[in-house]
């Protein structure tokens, strides 16, 4: 199975293989001893053993999940009834009105 990291664990793990080359277990041995910090030292050694071997998936950020939450409202308006299409309309004008009121911008949604 492979393990969900943020982006910048991800290109520190990738700045440190290529350091290392093949001595992982240098590397799991310096994380463990908190010798290699940064991003990665959040990750438990168990997390990062597998995102060696498994490979890892990047976990999407907030603004990413809201973006894909908001385009989920996105329909062709030949393929829906207008009540259907007048929802999800509806529903996106929330999404947008909330990240106003908070102060938050998100491309693509109302940025």
């Amino acid at each position: 199975m492979k393990p969900s990291i943020t982006k910048e664990q991800a290109e520190e793990l990738e700045t440190w293989r290529f350091s290392l080359l093949e001595d992982v277990k240098y590397f799991l041995l310096g994380v463990c001893n908190k010798s290699i910090g940064g991003k990665l030292k959040d990750l438990d050694i168990m997390t990062l053993a597998a995102a060696l071997v498994n490979g890892y998936e990047i976990e999407k950020t907030p603004e990413e999940k809201v973006r894909e939450f908001y385009d989920g409202f996105k329909g062709d308006p030949q393929k829906y009834p207008a009540e259907t299409h007048s929802r999800c309309k509806t529903s996106q004008r929330v999404i947008k009105c909330t990240l106003n009121l908070l102060g938050i911008e998100i491309k693509g949604v109302n940025a």
